[in-house]
């Protein structure tokens, strides 16, 4: 199976992992310095962004706090917070949640240090200085926005989901608190977790693939496996969320150095169009496009069947392969997740725009498996 003879392995945050480990959070702002915490109401309503609040509070931090993130995030929510961050003279920035808090703190950072519109860094390498400091701290298991350099922004101008690539937007820190994350409601960590297990089997089948990629995305895969249902089966499964956030992590380690693929590419303008849940839109669609690229990495597929629990003894190759997808198969069922995008609202009609537009992906040229604006058309018709 083919990997990359020539790659480069370049990280940058620092990741710290425990329970309670957000008490250390001072030691990674810098000293007298106004901290701008960048949430959702969600957040704010349920008491974590109190509890971040209070460590803040213990160290005599002063900070200010922003909750106006919302899911798949559109500019104004990112010029809104840079305007707050501004207006109170912060130096740092937290950002706290899923995804998209954490891609709006990002975003922030790039307007605190550069100015002007977030739309003018739409792309890869258009953030050229360094952005204020940045520690994140994820409470979904999916995105690993806390260890990459993307940031993605909702553009109505194309109806997709456009990103910030840079590496100086990603977090100087990443703290993994599973005691942040343990409570999450079902219906959030069963689509985060798919997210999750989409990034690492994405990155190890696409063509960008390396030995370090591989050695993340298996062991993410292998941890999604084992403990994703369990971590959603009630709220005090702490051993398994400490896994899933691990799990998370590594597998936004390996797809900060590979991209994504076909799934990812579509289920962006899925979000933008239709307001599907980036996560759920992943989940749904991962099966079609797994068997769609399944000749193209059969062995790779195999693996990935094992590494998900799945008995491949006996099995051909091309068996043990189809039985990836069968597995991604039960594991949304187990989870609640609609086996249709249909079913979360997304149109027919929307065959041919969303197709057009994840065409323009980045992520389409690293798919294991070449792809048309057809082949796309004809994954969506049967995932709606």
């Amino acid at each position: 199976m083919p990997l990359q003879t020539h790659f480069t392995f370049h990280h940058t945050t620092s990741v710290v992992h425990g329970p309670d480990c957000t008490a250390l959070l001072p030691e990674y702002l810098p000293r007298k310095s106004k901290v701008l915490l960048v949430t959702d109401k969600g957040l704010v309503a349920a008491g974590v962004a109190a509890r971040v609040c209070g460590v803040l509070d213990d160290a005599n931090i002063p900070h200010a706090l922003y909750d106006g993130a919302l899911a798949n995030p559109p500019a104004r929510c990112v010029h809104a917070g840079a305007r707050l961050y501004e207006r109170e003279k912060c130096k740092a920035i937290v950002g706290l949640g899923g995804g998209s808090p954490m891609d709006v703190a990002k975003m922030i950072g790039v307007l605190a240090s550069h100015g002007g519109r977030i739309d003018q860094y739409l792309g890869i390498g258009k953030v050229a200085k360094d952005i204020p400091p940045l520690v994140c701290i994820p409470t979904t298991y999916g995105t690993a926005s806390e260890v990459t350099p993307f940031a993605v922004l909702t553009n109505p101008k194309t109806q997709n989901k456009d990103p910030v690539i840079s590496p100086k937007i990603a977090p100087q820190v990443g703290i993994l608190d599973p005691e942040l994350s343990v409570a999450l409601p079902a219906f959030v960590g069963g689509p985060t977790g798919m997210d999750a297990l989409t990034h690492a089997l994405e990155s190890f089948t696409n063509l960008l693939a390396n030995p370090i990629s591989d050695g993340l995305a298996l062991q993410a895969i292998r941890l999604i496996g084992e403990n994703l249902r369990l971590a959603c089966a009630n709220d005090h499964e702490l051993a398994a969320t400490e896994n899933m956030l691990i799990a998370s992590m590594l597998a936004g380690m390996a797809f900060s150095q590979t991209r994504l693929g076909n799934v990812h590419a579509m289920s962006h303008p899925v979000g933008a169009q239709f307001g599907v849940h980036h996560g759920l839109a992943n989940a749904i669609l991962l099966p079609y496009v797994m068997e769609f690229n399944l000749t193209a990495r059969l062995g790779k597929f195999a693996i990935v069947a094992a590494a998900l629990g799945a008995d491949t003894t006996g099995l051909d190759e091309r068996e043990a392969a189809q039985t990836a997808v069968d597995v991604v198969r039960d594991m949304n069922e187990h989870l609640g997740i609609p086996t249709k995008l249909g079913d979360v609202g997304v149109k027919k009609n929307g065959i041919r725009p969303m197709a057009k537009a994840a065409m323009l992906s980045g992520n389409i040229a690293v798919n294991p498996r070449k792809t048309s604006q057809s082949d796309l058309e004809t994954i969506f018709q049967q995932a709606i």
